[in-house]
């Protein structure tokens, strides 16, 4: 992506945040915590990498961010420019919206954007490092679910008491320094909490990252499709042949690893 528009897109941001912050929206500015491991005790709620594989139903669940009936929004950016990495506020969390012990509501609107910079992230760091497992398995009673153009969370009732965004957003930290030590160099996380115009407008300035990564993800299916010899149009996703196709994918992955 062009540094001059991915600067654009960020300036523009956080312009807006400002511009919302004086109309009197809640915005909360929060800090990494250089010792996270005592900051987590004080929650009592524990932060592992893959620890926590757990399955969160309805009926344990104490409130659901996003969903099949709210207003949704979630982007993992990676980068390794270096100059666009000067353009994040490293270690920053921004809460838009109300915190978690102010939210009456079973099920709200909700939005996470995550941008993470390091000169050394290649390719397959990128996708990697876009993928919501790593958070969701690491914080106990916390799941994240995506579907296609969905995405939310559930937070059970055995941690509300303690949980927050200020929380969550040190786990998430916490566990992506973690699992890539080596590669991140700067990472930012925005929230945005109920406020459903807010998300709609996160959706509007971020669009042009969404087609930059759209883009790349159309190639690799293009390049994949030539690869097997795949002359269908549909996508992948809805494709009938695609456990067939996986299968045959991971025999030429296994091929190129002997060849190497």
């Amino acid at each position: 992506m062009k540094i001059d528009l991915f600067k654009e897109i960020v300036e523009t941001l956080k312009n807006y945040i400002n511009h919302e912050s004086q109309k009197g929206k809640n915005v909360y500015i929060y800090k990494e915590y250089s010792n996270p491991t005592k900051f987590f005790e004080q929650y009592s709620i524990k932060v592992e990498l893959d620890k926590y594989k757990e399955i969160i139903l309805q009926e344990e669940t104490k409130l659901e961010l996003g969903g099949i009936g709210n207003k949704s929004f979630s982007l993992v950016f990676p980068f390794s420019n270096l100059e666009i990495i000067n353009h994040i506020k490293n270690g920053t969390i921004t809460l838009i919206g109300p915190e978690i012990k102010d939210i009456s509501e079973f099920s709200i609107d909700f939005g996470m954007l995550i941008l993470i910079g390091g000169g050394n992230i290649n390719e397959k760091d990128w996708d990697s490092l876009r993928q919501f497992a790593l958070i969701s398995n690491g914080i106990e009673g916390f799941l994240i679910r995506t579907i296609p153009r969905k995405f939310w969370c559930r937070i059970s009732e055995n941690i509300i008491k303690n949980f927050s965004f200020e929380f969550l957003g040190n786990a998430i930290f916490y566990l992506y320094k973690q699992q890539f030590t080596d590669l991140i160099e700067s990472m930012e996380i925005i929230f945005i909490s109920t406020y459903t115009e807010v998300i709609d407008e996160f959706v509007k300035i971020t669009s042009k990252i969404n087609n930059y990564i759209n883009e790349k993800w159309l190639k690799k299916i293009e390049n994949w499709k030539k690869k097997i010899d795949c002359e269908y149009d549909w996508g992948c996703e809805i494709c009938p042949y695609r456990d067939i196709c996986y299968d045959i994918k991971q025999v030429l992955v296994e091929r190129e690893k002997i060849e190497k």
